[in-house]
Parts: structure tokens; C-alpha cells; sequence
């Protein structure tokens, strides 16, 4: 275990990290939040953390290696969390730049200082890299298999991770979680857009027939999954995080639909399919049951904390 009580969360003003940030600090332990400020990042989402004492924001981008570095010596930490990313699958169809920047060069920059400091890094990556299947679930031992630019990032920073423990000896954990949702989900995601369009009275902009299948994890649930990970203290181990809460994109305005005492079919407006669309995602989380027994949150209890939260900001 780590003895350390200060660690260090990249992307912390992000959507995940922003919750396991919170997280860390209701444990007792001190975060020191590094994040570039994108547009996915926003400070409101660290309002809580910042009346704490514990915790503080450096505005940098993880690809400053000296910078970065001396923050962490400062703070004498042995851990890096990195949830700092690009990760809209949309936008990386269209300029895949941004994300080779953060997704490969920073990941690069952040093994670097590990590699040169003996720091540990615990690397939250997705879903995505094993790409789509029809049937089954994949496990850690799956090829990974990315079909869109988003994933393939995700996926060689992976690489770039394994390759410096097997070169260099850094020590690293990797997660790969389903699809989160929540509170403070930035609005370009799924779940996001059918809220703000029905609040705004608009038409859910549907790709396809909408029967595409993603797991939904709520992420509260994956922080404290994450934290109970590290806390096992396993050394260069790879866990798929998931609720086992698969459904399709219809299922889920359905489910949203009901909540709001909707009309679905009133609801939607099915747009041509993005290119490349993955059919189908779904993890298996034997190896993660086998050493943790974990509780999860009701997903009508979740899908409500979520609904309130968009209806109280639009």
C-alpha cells in the first residue's frame, strides 16, 4: 500500500477525474490536480475538492515533462493518476492531432518522470481498445483490437506503458472502464446531448437505427472501483472496470424517457451513422470479482443523481 498521503490526479477538472479527486480526499489523502484546462475541463467541478485544504490545481499541460516533474518532486508523491485525455471518439474522426498530443505524447511525458523518479502510475484508459465483438465479453488476455482514432490513442498508450516496465521497471496499473456517466460528464457525450435536447426541447440526434450497445457505468461506482484497485497494491496488472449494465443507445432515451414521463418516439431524430461505429462493447470482470467484493449503485438511483444534476444547469 501506499504510504505517501500525497498523490497526484492528471486531468482532474475532467469529468472522472473531477469525481475521484473528491474521493481521495474524503479518504484522507492530499491531491495535488494537474490539468491543461481544455475545453472538457471545468473548474466548478473542483469546487468541493478546493474547501478541502488538501488539494491544489496546477494549470499545466502533462506534456511540460520539467514542469510536471518538478511538481511531483515538490510534493514528494509515489503516485500518478492519469485520467488526463482526449476521449471524444467524434471529434478524433475529425482531427486526430489533439489526440495523439495528449493521448500518446502526454502518457510519453508522464513515463518519463516515472522512469526517472521511480514513481508508480495508475493509467485509466477504456473500454474502446478491444474494439466491437457480437457475442461474449472480453478479457484482460484479449488482443486489443481499437477500430476508431479515439481507442487506437488509448490503445498505444497502453503500449507505451508496457513497454517502459518490461525497458525500464516503472510500475504501473492499468484500468479499462465501460462507459461512464454522471454528474459533470461534459456535453458532448451521450447522455449529456438526449438531456440538454429534451430540456431544450430539441430532437435526440440518434446515429443509426440506435441499436448500438454500450456497457453504462455509473462514475461514482468507477472512482471507488479505482480506489479499491490501488488499493490492492498489485504490481503491472491490467483490470477491466464494468457494471455489467449493457443496453442499447435506444434503451437508454427509453430509460430516460420513463424517468421524465416522455414519450420516446416523440423524442428522437435518427442522423446518419457515425463512420466506423463499434456495435457492440462488453467487458469481463472475473479477474476484478475474484479479488474484490464490490456493491454498485442502482442504475435508476444513478440515472436519477445524473438527471438532476443537467436539469439544475441547463
Amino acid at each position: 500500500m501506499n504510504s505517501k498521503k500525497t498523490i497526484v490526479i492528471t486531468g482532474a477538472a475532467g469529468f472522472i477525474g473531477s469525481h475521484t479527486t473528491d474521493l481521495f480526499l474524503e479518504k484522507g489523502y492530499n491531491v495535488v490536480g494537474i490539468d491543461s484546462m481544455t475545453y472538457a475541463s471545468n473548474e466548478e467541478n473542483l469546487a468541493a475538492a478546493k474547501k478541502t485544504g488538501r488539494f491544489k490545481l496546477c494549470k499545466h499541460d502533462i506534456r511540460d515533462t520539467l514542469c510536471i516533474e518538478n511538481i511531483c518532486q515538490e510534493n514528494d508523491i509515489e503516485w500518478i493518476f492519469n485520467f488526463a485525455a482526449e476521449t471524444h471518439v467524434d471529434n478524433s474522426i475529425i482531427n486526430i492531432k489533439p489526440f495523439i498530443e495528449s493521448n500518446i505524447e502526454g502518457v510519453a511525458s508522464l513515463l518519463s518522470i516515472c522512469k526517472n523518479n521511480q514513481y508508480k502510475l495508475f493509467h485509466i484508459s477504456t473500454d474502446e481498445v478491444y474494439g466491437s465483438l457480437e457475442n461474449g465479453s472480453f478479457t484482460e488476455k484479449d488482443v486489443l483490437s481499437p477500430q476508431n482514432p479515439y481507442s487506437a490513442t488509448k490503445a498505444s498508450s497502453e503500449h507505451l506503458i508496457k513497454s517502459y516496465a518490461n525497458t525500464y521497471g516503472v510500475d504501473y496499473t492499468i484500468v479499462r472502464p465501460a462507459n461512464n456517466f454522471g454528474p459533470r460528464q461534459n456535453k458532448e457525450k451521450f447522455l449529456p446531448t438526449i438531456l440538454n435536447s429534451v430540456f431544450s426541447n430539441q430532437k435526440i440526434p440518434v446515429y443509426g437505427d440506435g441499436m448500438n450497445i454500450r456497457d453504462w457505468l455509473y462514475v461514482k461506482d468507477n472512482a471507488s472501483i479505482i480506489y479499491e484497485i490501488w488499493r490492492l497494491d498489485t504490481k503491472n496488472e491490467t483490470f477491466n472496470i464494468s457494471c455489467s449494465n449493457e443496453m442499447t443507445n435506444i434503451d437508454l432515451i427509453k430509460e430516460v424517457s420513463n424517468y421524465l414521463e416522455k414519450d420516446w418516439k416523440n423524442l428522437v431524430n435518427f442522423v446518419k451513422d457515425r463512420k466506423g461505429h463499434d456495435k457492440r462493447y462488453s467487458i469481463n470482470t472475473d479477474k476484478l470479482n475474484r479479488l474484490l467484493s464490490l456493491s454498485k449503485t442502482p442504475f435508476s438511483d444513478a440515472l436519477s443523481d445524473t438527471i438532476r444534476f443537467y436539469r439544475n444547469i441547463i
